[in-house]
Protein backbone atom coordinates (compact mmCIF):
# COMPACT_ATOMS: atom_id res chain seq x y z
CA UNK A 1 0.00 0.00 0.00
CA UNK A 2 1.36 3.26 -1.06
CA UNK A 3 -0.03 5.08 2.35
CA UNK A 4 -1.56 4.54 5.89
CA UNK A 5 -4.90 4.53 4.60
CA UNK A 6 -6.18 1.24 4.94
CA UNK A 7 -6.80 -1.23 7.40
CA UNK A 8 -3.74 -1.57 9.89
CA UNK A 9 -3.89 -5.37 10.35
CA UNK A 10 -3.17 -5.61 6.62
CA UNK A 11 -0.10 -3.35 7.15
CA UNK A 12 1.22 -5.16 9.87
CA UNK A 13 4.39 -7.26 8.99
CA UNK A 14 5.47 -10.41 10.40
CA UNK A 15 8.02 -10.18 13.32
CA UNK A 16 7.07 -6.94 14.97
CA UNK A 17 8.64 -8.26 18.44
CA UNK A 18 12.20 -8.52 16.34
CA UNK A 19 11.77 -4.63 15.17
CA UNK A 20 11.90 -3.24 18.97
CA UNK A 21 15.53 -4.19 18.80
CA UNK A 22 18.57 -4.91 17.13
CA UNK A 23 22.13 -5.48 16.92
CA UNK A 24 24.13 -2.27 17.64
CA UNK A 25 27.15 -3.67 15.61
CA UNK A 26 25.15 -5.15 12.57
CA UNK A 27 22.98 -1.20 12.94
CA UNK A 28 26.86 0.58 12.76
CA UNK A 29 27.86 -1.49 9.59
CA UNK A 30 24.49 -0.71 8.01
CA UNK A 31 25.21 2.94 8.74
CA UNK A 32 28.62 3.02 7.66
CA UNK A 33 28.02 1.19 4.37
CA UNK A 34 25.37 4.04 3.38
CA UNK A 35 24.06 1.87 0.70
CA UNK A 36 21.41 4.96 0.04
CA UNK A 37 23.81 7.47 -1.38
CA UNK A 38 24.48 5.55 -4.56
CA UNK A 39 20.31 5.28 -5.02
CA UNK A 40 17.91 7.82 -4.59
CA UNK A 41 15.12 5.47 -4.48
CA UNK A 42 16.83 2.98 -2.39
CA UNK A 43 14.53 2.70 0.24
CA UNK A 44 11.04 1.37 -0.23
CA UNK A 45 8.97 1.17 3.03
CA UNK A 46 8.76 2.80 6.20
CA UNK A 47 7.66 0.49 9.48
CA UNK A 48 5.86 2.60 12.37
CA UNK A 49 5.11 1.81 15.81
CA UNK A 50 1.58 2.20 17.16
CA UNK A 51 2.87 4.73 19.67
CA UNK A 52 4.31 6.82 17.06
CA UNK A 53 1.26 6.52 14.82
CA UNK A 54 -1.01 7.67 18.01
CA UNK A 55 0.70 10.41 19.19
CA UNK A 56 1.21 11.97 15.26
CA UNK A 57 -1.90 12.10 14.65
CA UNK A 58 -3.44 13.07 18.16
CA UNK A 59 -0.38 15.80 17.41
CA UNK A 60 -2.22 17.02 13.71
CA UNK A 61 -5.76 16.68 15.11
CA UNK A 62 -5.02 18.82 18.29
CA UNK A 63 -3.52 21.72 15.69
CA UNK A 64 -7.20 21.64 14.31
CA UNK A 65 -8.81 21.66 17.40
CA UNK A 66 -6.49 24.33 18.55
CA UNK A 67 -6.60 26.12 14.95
CA UNK A 68 -10.53 26.45 14.91
CA UNK A 69 -10.59 27.83 18.40
CA UNK A 70 -8.82 30.59 18.23
CA UNK A 71 -8.66 31.59 14.68
CA UNK A 72 -11.44 29.70 13.03
CA UNK A 73 -8.84 28.09 10.68
CA UNK A 74 -6.53 24.50 11.54
CA UNK A 75 -3.00 25.10 11.88
CA UNK A 76 -0.38 22.95 10.97
CA UNK A 77 1.98 21.21 13.34
CA UNK A 78 5.46 19.68 13.11
CA UNK A 79 6.95 16.95 15.04
CA UNK A 80 10.69 14.66 15.01
CA UNK A 81 10.54 11.27 14.70
CA UNK A 82 12.93 8.58 16.30
CA UNK A 83 13.77 5.55 14.45
CA UNK A 84 16.96 3.54 12.72
CA UNK A 85 17.08 1.66 9.24
CA UNK A 86 16.01 -1.90 9.14
CA UNK A 87 19.15 -4.62 10.08
CA UNK A 88 17.11 -7.32 8.66
CA UNK A 89 15.25 -5.43 5.57
CA UNK A 90 17.78 -2.98 4.40
CA UNK A 91 15.11 -0.99 2.07
CA UNK A 92 13.24 0.05 5.06
CA UNK A 93 13.43 2.39 7.66
CA UNK A 94 11.76 2.13 11.22
CA UNK A 95 9.88 4.56 13.77
CA UNK A 96 9.88 3.90 16.86
CA UNK A 97 8.39 7.62 18.24
CA UNK A 98 7.67 10.70 17.58
CA UNK A 99 8.11 13.42 19.27
CA UNK A 100 6.09 16.94 18.88
CA UNK A 101 8.23 20.15 18.58
CA UNK A 102 6.54 23.28 19.73
CA UNK A 103 5.99 25.07 16.03
CA UNK A 104 2.50 25.86 14.59
CA UNK A 105 1.16 28.15 11.77
CA UNK A 106 1.98 28.08 7.87
CA UNK A 107 3.85 26.18 6.24
CA UNK A 108 6.02 29.08 5.07
CA UNK A 109 7.88 28.98 8.68
CA UNK A 110 10.94 26.21 7.66
CA UNK A 111 11.48 24.10 10.84
CA UNK A 112 15.11 24.21 9.86
CA UNK A 113 15.51 28.33 10.59
CA UNK A 114 13.77 28.49 13.84
CA UNK A 115 16.40 29.17 16.29
CA UNK A 116 14.23 28.13 19.13
CA UNK A 117 12.87 24.85 17.86
CA UNK A 118 16.63 24.28 16.82
CA UNK A 119 17.42 24.61 20.68
CA UNK A 120 14.79 22.11 21.98
CA UNK A 121 15.89 19.90 19.36
CA UNK A 122 19.45 20.16 20.76
CA UNK A 123 18.40 19.42 24.41
CA UNK A 124 15.96 16.69 23.29
CA UNK A 125 18.42 14.70 21.44
CA UNK A 126 21.32 15.28 24.41
CA UNK A 127 18.60 13.77 26.58
CA UNK A 128 17.19 11.37 24.50
CA UNK A 129 20.90 9.76 24.20
CA UNK A 130 20.69 9.39 27.55
CA UNK A 131 18.36 6.59 27.74
CA UNK A 132 17.29 5.43 23.84
CA UNK A 133 19.64 3.62 21.15
CA UNK A 134 17.63 5.48 18.48
CA UNK A 135 18.24 8.50 16.72
CA UNK A 136 16.21 11.27 15.35
CA UNK A 137 15.42 10.29 11.61
CA UNK A 138 12.91 12.27 9.74
CA UNK A 139 10.04 15.17 10.40
CA UNK A 140 6.45 15.16 10.13
CA UNK A 141 4.48 17.71 9.63
CA UNK A 142 0.21 18.20 8.90
CA UNK A 143 -1.81 19.39 5.87
CA UNK A 144 -4.76 20.31 7.19
CA UNK A 145 -6.59 21.14 4.52
CA UNK A 146 -10.39 20.70 3.36
CA UNK A 147 -11.29 17.04 2.77
CA UNK A 148 -11.73 16.35 -0.91
CA UNK A 149 -11.45 14.00 -3.47
CA UNK A 150 -7.56 13.12 -3.07
CA UNK A 151 -5.71 13.42 0.46
CA UNK A 152 -3.42 16.46 0.96
CA UNK A 153 -0.68 14.14 1.77
CA UNK A 154 2.01 15.34 -0.78
CA UNK A 155 5.32 17.70 -0.36
CA UNK A 156 5.31 21.33 -1.29
CA UNK A 157 7.82 23.12 -2.25
CA UNK A 158 8.96 24.19 1.21
CA UNK A 159 8.69 20.56 2.19
CA UNK A 160 10.88 19.43 -0.45
CA UNK A 161 13.35 22.39 0.33
CA UNK A 162 13.22 21.40 4.18
CA UNK A 163 13.68 17.81 3.59
CA UNK A 164 16.49 17.83 0.43
CA UNK A 165 18.42 20.25 3.50
CA UNK A 166 18.28 17.51 6.01
CA UNK A 167 19.01 14.73 3.95
CA UNK A 168 21.92 16.10 2.52
CA UNK A 169 22.83 16.61 6.47
CA UNK A 170 22.43 13.31 7.69
CA UNK A 171 22.14 10.92 5.10
CA UNK A 172 26.10 11.58 4.44
CA UNK A 173 26.69 10.90 8.43
CA UNK A 174 24.83 7.09 7.81
CA UNK A 175 21.32 8.10 9.19
CA UNK A 176 18.71 8.21 6.80
CA UNK A 177 16.47 11.12 7.07
CA UNK A 178 12.54 10.67 6.10
CA UNK A 179 9.54 12.97 5.64
CA UNK A 180 5.96 12.32 6.80
CA UNK A 181 3.41 14.06 6.20
CA UNK A 182 -0.16 13.68 7.49
CA UNK A 183 -4.02 14.51 7.01
CA UNK A 184 -5.66 15.44 10.01
CA UNK A 185 -8.98 16.32 8.68
CA UNK A 186 -9.21 13.44 5.50
CA UNK A 187 -8.16 11.16 8.76
CA UNK A 188 -11.25 12.44 11.13
CA UNK A 189 -13.64 12.29 8.05
CA UNK A 190 -12.66 9.05 6.82
CA UNK A 191 -12.09 7.67 10.44
CA UNK A 192 -8.56 6.08 9.92
CA UNK A 193 -4.90 7.45 9.27
CA UNK A 194 -3.78 9.24 6.42
CA UNK A 195 -0.25 9.86 6.15
CA UNK A 196 2.15 9.76 3.24
CA UNK A 197 6.02 9.40 3.85
CA UNK A 198 8.43 10.54 1.25
CA UNK A 199 12.19 10.91 0.47
CA UNK A 200 13.04 13.78 -2.23
CA UNK A 201 15.82 13.51 -4.86
CA UNK A 202 19.07 15.10 -5.36
CA UNK A 203 19.21 17.80 -7.61
CA UNK A 204 21.29 16.31 -10.08
CA UNK A 205 18.15 13.06 -10.58
CA UNK A 206 16.16 13.02 -12.91
CA UNK A 207 13.40 10.48 -12.42
CA UNK A 208 11.06 9.17 -15.61
CA UNK A 209 9.48 11.94 -17.37
CA UNK A 210 5.63 12.13 -16.31
CA UNK A 211 6.12 9.35 -13.36
CA UNK A 212 4.35 10.50 -10.35
CA UNK A 213 6.21 9.91 -6.45
CA UNK A 214 4.17 6.78 -6.50
CA UNK A 215 5.77 5.03 -9.22
CA UNK A 216 2.72 5.54 -11.96
CA UNK A 217 3.13 7.64 -14.86
CA UNK A 218 0.25 10.15 -15.29
CA UNK A 219 0.11 11.92 -18.57
CA UNK A 220 -2.17 14.25 -17.33
CA UNK A 221 -0.52 17.64 -15.95
CA UNK A 222 -3.10 18.81 -13.70
CA UNK A 223 -4.14 15.78 -12.54
CA UNK A 224 -0.08 15.25 -11.15
CA UNK A 225 -0.62 19.01 -9.91
CA UNK A 226 -3.82 18.13 -7.96
CA UNK A 227 -2.83 14.76 -6.33
CA UNK A 228 0.97 15.72 -5.81
CA UNK A 229 1.61 19.24 -6.13
CA UNK A 230 4.04 21.48 -8.30
CA UNK A 231 7.00 19.22 -6.91
CA UNK A 232 5.41 16.15 -8.08
CA UNK A 233 8.89 15.00 -9.95
CA UNK A 234 11.25 15.87 -6.91
CA UNK A 235 10.39 13.19 -4.41
CA UNK A 236 9.11 9.76 -4.28
CA UNK A 237 6.76 8.13 -2.22
CA UNK A 238 6.99 4.98 0.51
CA UNK A 239 4.87 2.09 1.76
CA UNK A 240 3.93 2.55 5.26
CA UNK A 241 3.50 -0.31 7.11
CA UNK A 242 2.81 -0.93 11.10
CA UNK A 243 4.31 -3.11 13.59
CA UNK A 244 3.00 -4.41 17.08
CA UNK A 245 4.50 -6.82 19.73
CA UNK A 246 3.01 -9.69 20.47
CA UNK A 247 2.22 -8.46 23.84
CA UNK A 248 0.67 -5.25 22.86
CA UNK A 249 -0.98 -7.24 20.08
CA UNK A 250 -2.54 -9.73 23.22
CA UNK A 251 -3.49 -6.59 25.02
CA UNK A 252 -5.31 -4.98 22.06
CA UNK A 253 -7.55 -7.97 21.12
CA UNK A 254 -9.08 -8.19 24.63
CA UNK A 255 -9.48 -4.82 24.68
CA UNK A 256 -11.25 -4.98 21.98
CA UNK A 257 -13.06 -7.79 22.58
CA UNK A 258 -14.13 -6.42 26.24
CA UNK A 259 -14.69 -2.63 25.68
CA UNK A 260 -13.43 -1.38 22.37
CA UNK A 261 -17.20 -2.96 20.65
CA UNK A 262 -19.12 -0.25 22.65
CA UNK A 263 -17.28 2.30 21.03
CA UNK A 264 -19.04 1.72 17.85
CA UNK A 265 -22.30 2.51 19.45
CA UNK A 266 -21.50 5.10 21.40
CA UNK A 267 -20.24 7.34 18.67
CA UNK A 268 -21.06 8.42 15.25
CA UNK A 269 -18.31 9.90 13.30
CA UNK A 270 -20.88 11.92 11.07
CA UNK A 271 -21.72 13.28 14.07
CA UNK A 272 -18.49 14.18 15.66
CA UNK A 273 -18.04 18.43 16.20
CA UNK A 274 -14.97 18.36 13.68
CA UNK A 275 -17.24 16.40 11.50
CA UNK A 276 -20.32 18.80 11.79
CA UNK A 277 -18.30 22.03 11.57
CA UNK A 278 -15.84 21.30 8.19
CA UNK A 279 -19.30 19.50 6.67
CA UNK A 280 -21.00 22.87 5.44
CA UNK A 281 -17.56 23.87 4.44
CA UNK A 282 -17.43 20.53 1.84
CA UNK A 283 -20.92 21.19 0.78
CA UNK A 284 -19.85 24.99 -0.39
CA UNK A 285 -16.87 23.74 -2.02
CA UNK A 286 -18.70 21.80 -4.23
CA UNK A 287 -21.36 24.36 -5.07
CA UNK A 288 -18.49 26.60 -5.29
CA UNK A 289 -16.77 24.08 -8.06
CA UNK A 290 -20.13 23.36 -10.02
CA UNK A 291 -21.20 26.74 -10.24
CA UNK A 292 -17.83 27.88 -11.86
CA UNK A 293 -18.01 24.58 -14.25
CA UNK A 294 -21.83 26.04 -15.03
CA UNK A 295 -20.40 29.44 -15.62
CA UNK A 296 -17.37 28.07 -17.94
CA UNK A 297 -19.93 26.06 -19.99
CA UNK A 298 -22.69 29.16 -20.39
CA UNK A 299 -19.73 31.47 -21.25
CA UNK A 300 -19.76 30.17 -24.91
CA UNK A 301 -24.05 30.31 -24.92
CA UNK A 302 -24.06 26.62 -26.52
CA UNK A 303 -27.66 24.93 -27.25
CA UNK A 304 -28.98 23.01 -24.52
CA UNK A 305 -30.28 19.38 -24.06
CA UNK A 306 -32.48 19.66 -20.96
CA UNK A 307 -31.09 21.75 -17.96
CA UNK A 308 -27.23 20.84 -19.67
CA UNK A 309 -25.42 23.54 -21.14
CA UNK A 310 -23.25 22.37 -24.01
CA UNK A 311 -20.00 23.54 -25.09
CA UNK A 312 -19.81 26.50 -28.24
CA UNK A 313 -20.46 24.86 -31.30
CA UNK A 314 -22.48 21.54 -30.02
CA UNK A 315 -19.85 19.87 -28.07
CA UNK A 316 -19.70 18.36 -25.01
CA UNK A 317 -18.44 19.90 -21.37
CA UNK A 318 -15.21 19.14 -20.39
CA UNK A 319 -15.35 16.19 -17.94
CA UNK A 320 -12.50 16.97 -16.99
CA UNK A 321 -13.31 19.60 -14.31
CA UNK A 322 -16.25 18.25 -13.86
CA UNK A 323 -15.29 15.24 -12.18
CA UNK A 324 -13.29 16.47 -9.30
CA UNK A 325 -17.11 18.17 -7.64
CA UNK A 326 -18.75 14.90 -8.90
CA UNK A 327 -16.69 12.87 -6.70
CA UNK A 328 -16.42 15.31 -3.65
CA UNK A 329 -20.11 15.15 -3.85
CA UNK A 330 -20.30 11.45 -4.23
CA UNK A 331 -17.93 11.05 -1.07
CA UNK A 332 -20.38 13.39 1.09
CA UNK A 333 -23.01 11.43 0.29
CA UNK A 334 -21.67 8.17 0.37
CA UNK A 335 -20.43 9.33 4.33
CA UNK A 336 -23.87 10.69 5.09
CA UNK A 337 -25.81 7.72 4.43
CA UNK A 338 -23.56 5.09 6.32
CA UNK A 339 -23.81 7.97 8.95
CA UNK A 340 -27.47 7.59 8.98
CA UNK A 341 -27.41 4.10 8.35
CA UNK A 342 -25.60 3.66 11.53
CA UNK A 343 -28.31 5.71 13.38
CA UNK A 344 -30.53 3.87 12.63
CA UNK A 345 -29.50 0.77 13.28
CA UNK A 346 -28.81 2.08 17.12
CA UNK A 347 -32.02 3.23 17.07
CA UNK A 348 -33.33 -0.33 15.67
CA UNK A 349 -31.46 -2.04 18.25
CA UNK A 350 -31.63 0.79 21.50
CA UNK A 351 -34.45 2.67 20.89
CA UNK A 352 -37.33 3.15 23.43
CA UNK A 353 -40.44 0.86 22.86
CA UNK A 354 -43.13 1.76 20.40
CA UNK A 355 -40.28 3.56 18.16
CA UNK A 356 -38.55 0.54 17.23
CA UNK A 357 -40.98 -0.42 14.48
CA UNK A 358 -40.81 2.92 13.07
CA UNK A 359 -37.31 2.89 12.96
CA UNK A 360 -36.38 -0.59 11.39
CA UNK A 361 -39.25 0.38 8.79
CA UNK A 362 -37.43 3.52 7.96
CA UNK A 363 -34.21 1.78 7.82
CA UNK A 364 -35.71 -1.07 5.48
CA UNK A 365 -36.65 2.31 3.05
CA UNK A 366 -33.49 3.27 2.90
CA UNK A 367 -31.74 0.08 2.65
CA UNK A 368 -34.58 -0.31 -0.44
CA UNK A 369 -33.29 3.24 -1.87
Amino acid sequence: MASASGDAAAGVPRGGDALYGCDAALLQSVRDAKAWMNDPRYFKRVKMSPSAVMKAMQHAVSGVEKGIRTSGKPVEVMGLMLGRPDTEDRQALIVTDVFPLPVEGAETRVLADDNDVIQYMIQLSDSLELTRRDRFMGWYHSHPFDVEVHSHCFMSSTDVSTQLSWQRSEDRNGNPWLAIVIDPLRSLAKGRPEMGAFRVYPPEYSPPANETPDGRITMDDALRLERWGSCWNRYCQLEVQYFMSTLAKTVLTQLQKQYMWMSTFSSTPTLEPENRERFAERVGGVSERLDAFEAHVSHGMGPRIGTMLLAEGGGAPDEGSMSKPVQSSREIAIEQCQGQMTQLAKSVLFGASGTGGDAAAAAASATRA
